[in-house]
C-alpha cells in the first residue's frame, strides 16, 4: 500500500514538495509604438490566465453526451503600480487611446493595438519554474487610480487586459 499523502511529504526532503508562491511572478509585455518597447510593469495583482471550453450536448437514446466546444479564455485584471519619475500611467493611456481615441471618437486597428504578453513564474531561487504566453492583449478598460487626502498609499491604476489565448510553454 502507498505512504498516504500527509504533512510528512512537505518536510525538506529530495523530491520535496515546493509550493508555487504567489508574488514570484512577472508580466512582460512589448506596448505599440514605433520601437515596441518592452517593459515590465510593477503588477500589485492579477490573476492566471483561467480557460473554459463550451459543451456541446449530443442527444443520445434517452440520454445526453458531452463533448469540448469552442474556448473561451476570460479577461485578466491587472492593478499596477503607478510611479511619478516613470511613465507608467502614460504608457497605458497610450496603449488605451490605439484602442479608442475620445478626442475623435476613432477606434484603432487591432494591428496597432493588440500586443503580446509573457507571465514569468520564478521559484523561490530565482530559477523561471513556469511562463505562460498571452496572445493578442488589448487595454479593455483602463480606471487610473484613486485619489484620497486621508491616504498614504501608492496610486494604482486598474487595467482589464482582454487577450485570444493563453498558452503555458513550462
Amino acid at each position: 500500500m502507498a505512504d498516504p499523502l500527509n504533512a510528512d511529504h512537505l518536510a525538506a526532503q529530495e523530491g520535496g514538495y515546493e509550493p508555487q508562491r504567489q508574488s514570484n511572478w512577472e508580466l512582460e509585455l512589448a506596448l505599440p509604438g514605433a520601437d515596441r518597447e518592452t517593459i515590465k510593469l510593477s503588477v500589485v495583482s492579477s490573476s492566471l490566465p483561467p480557460e473554459s471550453s463550451d459543451e456541446v450536448e449530443l442527444p443520445y437514446g434517452n440520454e445526453r453526451r458531452y463533448v469540448a466546444g469552442k474556448t473561451t479564455f476570460d479577461s485578466l485584471p491587472l492593478v499596477v503600480n503607478d510611479f511619478v519619475d516613470q511613465e507608467t500611467r502614460a504608457a497605458i493611456l497610450r496603449w488605451r487611446r490605439k484602442v479608442y481615441n475620445p478626442a475623435t471618437g476613432a477606434v484603432g486597428f487591432a494591428k496597432d493595438y493588440k500586443v503580446d504578453a509573457t507571465i514569468t513564474l520564478w521559484g523561490p531561487d530565482g530559477t523561471m519554474e513556469r511562463e505562460c504566453k498571452v496572445q493578442g492583449c488589448w487595454p479593455q478598460a483602463v480606471v487610473p487610480g484613486t485619489l484620497d487626502h486621508g491616504a498614504g498609499d501608492p496610486v494604482q491604476i486598474e487595467v482589464t487586459i482582454r487577450y485570444d489565448k493563453a498558452d503555458w510553454l513550462i
